[in-house]
């Protein structure tokens, strides 16, 4: 005996109509009250039901209770720090390595301010003043890189974070990339308001 297509699809149908479990349409109930919690979704994310009306109660229908969630709590603004400072080792390091600088040594500036990074790594004043040094030795994606580091250092801090951007500008300009330089600048402008 052959069956037809149509009837090995009705075969198939019917077979994995059987292999799916029903959906159950009755939930467990909660210890307190003889009532189910029903959510409308994720925890917080709206409205939420807070009890339901057993099935078969011979009391009043009672309205179940909405519990609305508190509203979201508005974003902060940044908080401001104190401007960076450099430490009496660093600042005089880095007053030798500005002058060397004017005077075109740029391998000693270098290795000074290298000395002063290794005293405070996580000053974003060194950082820029790197960065500086780099532009007076054309290495423009470098500069851009520290300026970025510097930024990332001084969250808080806009007379910082304003050099910063300086900084950036400075090398988007120098390697032609002059909106992109712009939109730095009016970033310096901007923080140095502050």
């Amino acid at each position: 005996m052959r069956l037809a297509p149509v009837s090995i699809l009705a075969l198939l149908l019917a077979a994995s109509g059987c292999a799916v479990s029903p959906f159950h349409t009755d939930s467990p109930k909660s210890a307190g009250g003889g009532t189910s919690p029903v959510a409308g979704g994720a925890p917080g994310s709206g409205p939420v039901v807070t009890s339901v009306p057993e099935a078969g109660a011979t009391t009043p229908e009672a309205e179940p209770s909405i519990v609305t969630p508190p509203p979201a709590a508005l974003p902060r603004e940044r908080p401001r720090t104190a401007p960076a400072t450099l430490s009496p080792a660093s600042k005089a390091l880095v007053g030798q390595a500005q002058s060397q600088r004017k005077k075109g040594d740029l391998p000693g500036a270098t290795v000074s301010l290298e000395r002063a990074l290794r005293i405070e790594p996580n000053n974003p004043l060194l950082w820029i003043e790197m960065g500086r040094l780099r532009m007076d030795q054309r290495n423009f994606p470098q500069a851009e890189s520290m300026g970025r580091k510097a930024l990332s250092m001084s969250v808080g801090d806009n007379r910082t974070q304003s050099a910063a951007w300086q900084l950036v500008s400075d090398a988007l300009k120098a390697r032609g990339r002059n909106p992109q330089a712009q939109e730095a600048l009016e970033k310096a402008r901007e923080l140095s308001q502050y």
